[in-house]
């Protein structure tokens, strides 16, 4: 049984790509010898090729999900937004404390106020 060869085609830069010959309505990936570029090449009807180059980057494998890390964290953003909550609320308090005082001082002030005068015209 005659199993068919494959080879990985391999390019030199742009002008590689650009220069690959293929019959009228085909495309092929071209990996760049000077980069780490794939090019992907096409043809339309007319034979007219289109180079178009794509990045190459190692795969990254995501780490693992560590459930402590994760239960710490939350830990930590819950003790965050209660200390937030409790300064907060503290200075509602003072604030409150600072208008009855402004306003008691206010009202005294208006007690001694000068008459007011009403001019007629």
């Amino acid at each position: 049984m005659n199993t068919p060869r494959f080879e990985v085609i391999k390019v030199n830069g742009k002008a590689g790509a650009e220069n690959f010959r293929m019959a009228p309505n085909s495309s092929a990936l071209l990996l760049d010898n000077t980069a780490p570029i794939v090019w992907y090449v096409q043809t339309d009807g007319a034979g007219y090729l289109t180079a178009a180059p794509f990045d190459i980057a190692p795969h990254q494998t995501p780490k693992p999900v560590d459930m402590n890390d994760l239960s710490a964290r939350v830990t930590k953003l819950e003790e965050l937004i209660a200390n937030v909550q409790q300064s907060n609320t503290g200075t509602t308090k003072q604030s409150k404390k600072q208008r009855q005082q402004s306003t008691a001082a206010a009202t005294t002030d208006s007690d001694v106020d000068q008459p007011t005068s009403y001019s007629t015209v």
